[in-house]
């Protein structure tokens, strides 16, 4: 059987459906980085998908069920050029950076296209994902960590009454000190409607939603400016809101938190780096 619609191309095989295009459209509109795929992990399962399957040259999906169920889905980007030569390295530090949830889906597909890699095939049997090169040949075999164990240490209301906190840029070594001992591992701030996500052990991600009306971040950015408004804000001369607009104003789209290296990282709209600072910790 075929059904078609505006966006993909499904081919069902078995006439016994088991799961549908529409139950897998959910699970996948809950993922954004991979922070998210063990929960995705288990919402398959759920649902009676046992494995899948994922081309990395256009996005193409197998899901598979009992009985010789299969859905396969349409391409979901233009398609890409898989490298001849797996880089196994770069592979793993690309996946651990998408695992803690610095990379989206299409992203991490690039870069496993990059890195040599054809496909990848996820069992919700035995919880892996294994990843094969252009010649079939099996890379990788990661175990799936288990979304049970992402206990939170603590969440979005506990994080937005410590960020209350925060009156300046003077305030900010004391809030990195106090989250990070909540269990924050590293978090995200998105410049254009001040959104934050919080990660932790495990995969564990917590959310806070946007705090203003959306602004625009200007499409070059202006370093010198920035640096001189960071300065003055860091010495408590503006509020954070002043901040925010300072940042979108000079083209930053977000900054990037790391705990382990207490560093602050601002990024343009192009995902470049624009300054890596050191957070004091006196």
């Amino acid at each position: 059987m075929i059904a078609c619609n505006s966006t993909n191309c499904l081919t069902i095989k078995n006439q016994e459906k088991m799961f549908t295009v529409d139950q897998i459209k959910e699970k996948l509109m809950q993922v954004k980085t991979g922070a998210d795929f063990p929960l995705l992990a288990i919402n398959l399962k759920n649902i009676g998908v046992t494995y899948y399957e994922t081309k990395m040259k256009d996005g193409r999906n197998v899901y598979h069920g009992e009985n010789g169920f299969e859905l396969l889905t349409g391409p979901n980007y233009e398609p890409m050029t898989v490298a001849d030569i797996v880089n196994l390295e770069q592979l793993k530090v690309d996946i651990t950076n998408h695992q803690q949830g610095k990379s989206n889906y299409f992203e991490i597909s690039r870069k496993c296209a990059d890195n040599g890699i054809e496909k990848w095939v996820v069992s919700l049997i035995t919880m892996t994902c294994t990843y094969f090169d252009k010649e079939g040949n099996k890379v990788w075999i990661e175990q799936i960590p288990d979304s049970s164990i992402q206990t939170p240490t603590f969440t979005a209301e506990q994080l937005m009454a410590t960020h209350s906190k925060v009156k300046s840029g003077a305030d900010f070594p004391s809030y990195i000190k106090e989250i990070k001992a909540m269990g924050v591992t590293h978090y995200e701030t998105y410049v254009n409607d001040g959104h934050i996500n919080y990660y932790g052990e495990n995969n564990y991600v917590a959310k806070v939603p946007a705090k203003y009306e959306t602004m625009t971040i200007a499409e070059n950015s202006n370093m010198e400016v920035f640096k001189a408004e960071l300065l003055a804000h860091q010495h408590g001369k503006t509020d954070f809101l002043t901040f925010i607009k300072m940042c979108a104003e000079t083209g930053i789209e977000k900054w990037d938190v790391c705990m382990d290296k207490m560093t602050c990282t601002y990024y343009d709209k192009e995902g470049n780096e624009i300054l890596v600072e050191e957070i004091p910790q006196n």
